[in-house]
This record gives C-alpha cells, structure tokens and sequence, in this order.
C-alpha cells in the first residue's frame, strides 16, 4: 500500500522527503538544509502547481531563491553561529506584511483563475512563510515559533485538498519546529 502510494505521488514523496531532511539539517544548523530545502521546493512546486494552489507554488519559486541566498549566507557565518531574538517592531512589521501580501495576491489569484483553491489562506500563509523564512535566514528563534503557527493551518488545508502526505508531512514539521525552538534556545542561552 505504501509502495503504490509512493509511486502514485512520487512529486509528494520526494518533496516530503527532501523536505524533511531540510528541516532536521536547520534544527542541527548545518549548511546542508539548504541544498535540501532548494531541492524540496522545485519538487513541491510542481505538486502545488498540479492542485491549483498557486500562491504555494509562487512561495516555492521563493524558497529556491532564498535558499540560494540563505546557503551563502549561513555558509559566511557558520563558525560564529548564534540565534537571536526579533524585536516587536520587526515582528509586527512581517505580520503585517503578510497580511497585505495575503490581500493583494489572494485578490489577484481569485481574480485571474477560476482554478485557484483557497486564494486568501493560501496567499497569507505564503506571506507568513516569506517572513519566517527571512526569520530563519537571519537566525531569528522566532522564525521557529511563526513555522509553527503556519504548520498548523497549512495542515488543515492540504487535508481539505486531499493531499495526504503533504499533510501528514506537516504535522510532522509542527514536531520538528517544537524541536527547532528548543534546540536554537539552548543556543541563544549559551
């Protein structure tokens, strides 16, 4: 059963599974999550794609990019590595950026497909991602509490859609971000 499901869903399966090793290599601080993010997003955006959920497509032409600019970035930094704390400011800010982010291109989407799924959620959860992964980029512990929050709602609406794994997948990035917070922690004390 699980092989027919993995050869029935192998863009999910190997988005899931480069996914997964991009998460656990972030929570470890290693150079490699990138590579496996990168690798994840090219395989997840054909899925998104495939299901009509364009703005989780556009988000991972975005995670490609960012995972370029987050390779090189943590690669200069990788012997000084340390989190930090965001302001409230800064906080406030991305919140607010997402929302808006979330109200044009969730308006956009409606308007331009009739095959989008969710245009809103989907628009603002993309927009909540852009600013936690600008977060973890910049080696912000609360990129860790946001990827939580996200994970969750992002759940819900990958059941809705029927996509399994991806759902499944989710859940256990709510586990692996729990782990995250508390690894970085233990980094930001030291």
């Amino acid at each position: 059963m699980i092989i027919q499901w993995i050869q029935d869903n192998i863009w999910e399966f190997s988005g899931i599974f480069c996914s997964i090793l991009g998460v656990y290599f972030s929570i470890q601080q290693h150079l490699s999550a990138w590579i496996w993010n990168i690798l994840g997003s090219l395989l997840f955006g054909i899925l998104f794609y495939q299901n009509g959920l364009y703005s989780d497509m556009e988000l991972q032409g975005f995670f490609i990019v960012m995972g370029i600019y987050g390779f090189f970035q943590w690669r200069k930094e990788e012997q000084n590595w340390k989190a930090e704390k965001s302001s409230n400011r800064l906080i406030f800010g991305g919140v607010l950026f997402a929302l808006t982010y979330g109200l044009v291109v969730g308006f956009l989407h409606s308007r331009l497909s009739n095959l989008v799924s969710f245009a809103y959620l989907d628009a603002t959860l993309t927009g909540l991602s852009i600013f936690g992964t600008w977060l973890a980029i910049n080696k912000k512990i609360e990129n860790w509490i946001l990827w939580i929050i996200i994970d969750i709602i992002y759940v819900l609406m990958y059941f809705q859609k029927a996509l399994w794994g991806t759902g499944v997948l989710y859940i256990l990035f709510i586990f692996l971000a729990i782990r995250g917070l508390n690894q970085w922690k233990k980094n930001l004390l030291s």
